[in-house]
């Protein structure tokens, strides 16, 4: 076959299946790559040195992190370190050299890269899988790439979702279960049987593991855990009251879920319409002195049936309560508790407003009324469906025609201020005629003036006049030059 193929497909072997406590993981590894840090990695699954083992830094869509029995950051050995028994050859082992390939970058999300905390040549046990594809440069000629996800990416979305504090750390412990090597490319040493155990561990924690415990990732929370059954009895109270509230709320009856009714008011139900505020005050008054309000309609005045109770202390509206439900008042067996909202005072509002409104109304028909009588009787303000509108309407019409004038359909002119009956020719031939009149006997008048000054020996009256125009337009300012 192809030589680059089959070197791809001894790259990209499924090599490892990784069980969690949200799911299974399948990863293949680089193995000629990164032949060093995969051997490690296969090794220490082998050897079981994962079981048990936290996913202790969770960074959401960035990367999750694990491989440190500490739960801390700071432990975790390489498998080339753990083969060795003496302590001095195993502290010198620890770490192993970094094998960064200029072609594998973290690209892509899925990817397994050693965790080094930044130092070089510092490879042990702990790894990360990264959880994006982009802005992670900073992470390449770093860290050391050496597998990547084949299946099972879902499960580390769910760890990526996990609720975490402010280090990252999940508040559900999510550990590594398992881990089966499918594929070992490299052959097992003598000192590597040696340390593979026969069967897995049976732990649920690293021994060196210095965190707290948390709840376990199959575990359900309990909020009832370390309380004795009275104060959850009061939790459970607490919790029906505020959902009463926050009905009462969406109901109008509260201002807000938060409100706190009055504790001294007994909501008083079931009423015949006949009770009075005064017999109720009368009945209820042996355990206290009270105040009774009966709810009514704002509009006829009559009873709606249910009302209030209000006492002076606490003490009597609670005696009052135990003694006086199911008390038969005029007829009817009355329903009596505490009441679990504010809509009295709510209800006191409502009548004062619907007062003023009434109030208002009533202001504007003694107006209206006063308008009318001042207008006189045929002058009434009617509804506009009345009959006697329209007549009104056409007599008003009528009025103003005769008032102004207009032009009929004969095309005649109608003016009360012109001679009553006289056409519109008529009119403008007495007019012209008058005017012609007029102007005859000023031709008349003037030629005799004329004559008389010119005896006189003096300028005519239209010689002296025109004369006099043509100096004051000379002596006019405005057509002055300069």
């Amino acid at each position: 076959g192809d030589p680059k193929a089959d070197a791809a497909s001894q790259r990209h072997k499924m090599s490892v299946l990784i069980e969690t406590s949200v799911g299974d993981i399948v990863v293949d590894l680089f193995t000629d790559d990164c032949p060093v840090t995969t051997r490690n990695f296969l090794m220490l699954c082998q050897m079981k040195y994962f079981h048990a083992h936290l996913f202790f830094n969770v960074q959401e869509n960035y990367l999750i992190q694990t491989g440190d029995p500490t739960g801390t950051g700071n432990g975790g050995e390489s498998a080339f370190a753990l083969l060795e028994d003496d302590q001095e050859e195993r502290k010198r082992k620890r770490y192993f050299d970094d094998e960064i390939r200029a072609h594998l970058k973290h690209n892509r999300p899925g990817l397994l890269s050693m965790a080094t905390g930044g130092a070089e040549n510092a490879n042990s046990s702990q790894f990360f899988i990264t959880l994006r594809g982009h802005d992670l440069e900073h992470l390449d000629g770093k860290q050391t790439i050496f597998g990547e996800i084949a299946e099972g990416m879902e499960a580390v979305e769910k760890i990526s979702s996990q609720f975490c504090d402010e280090d990252g750390r999940p508040y559900r412990d999510i550990r590594i279960l398992h881990t089966h090597v499918l594929d070992n490319p490299f052959p097992d040493s003598e000192a590597l049987g040696k340390k593979i155990p026969p069967a897995s561990p049976t732990r649920e924690r690293p021994a060196e593991e210095k965190l707290i415990e948390r709840l376990g990732a199959d575990e359900e929370l309990d909020p009832n855990a370390n309380r004795d059954a009275e104060e959850v009895e009061l939790e459970r109270a607490r919790k029906e009251a505020k959902s009463r509230a926050v009905v009462l709320e969406m109901l109008g009856d509260l201002q807000d879920a938060d409100d706190k009714a009055p504790e001294n008011v007994l909501f008083v139900a079931k009423l015949n319409p006949v009770t009075s505020e005064e017999d109720l005050e009368l009945i209820f008054s042996r355990f206290g002195p009270c105040k009774a309000y009966i709810c009514q309609d704002h509009v006829t005045g009559d009873s709606l049936n249910f009302g209030f109770i209000e006492f002076e202390k606490e003490n009597q509206a609670v005696e009052a309560y135990l003694k006086a439900n199911n008390y038969l008042v005029d007829d009817r067996r009355i329903k009596v508790d505490f009441s679990q909202s504010t809509s009295k005072q709510r209800w006191n509002t409502f009548l004062r407003l619907s007062a003023e409104k009434d109030s208002k109304a009533r202001r504007k028909s003694d107006y209206d009324a006063g308008r009318d009588r001042r207008r006189g009787p045929e002058r009434e303000r009617r509804p506009r469906d009345d009959p006697s509108h329209d007549r009104d309407s056409r007599y008003d019409d009528s009025r103003r025609r005769d008032r102004d004038g207009r032009y009929e359909d004969d095309g005649r002119f109608e003016d009360s201020r012109r001679r009553g009956g006289d056409s519109r020719r008529d009119y403008d031939r007495r007019r012209d005629r008058d005017s012609r009149y007029g102007d005859d006997r000023r031709r008349e008048r003037d030629s005799r003036y004329d004559d008389d000054r010119r005896r006189d020996g003096g300028p005519s009256y239209h010689d002296g006049r025109r004369r006099d125009q043509e100096q004051a337009h000379d002596d006019d300012p405005r057509r002055r030059r300069y």
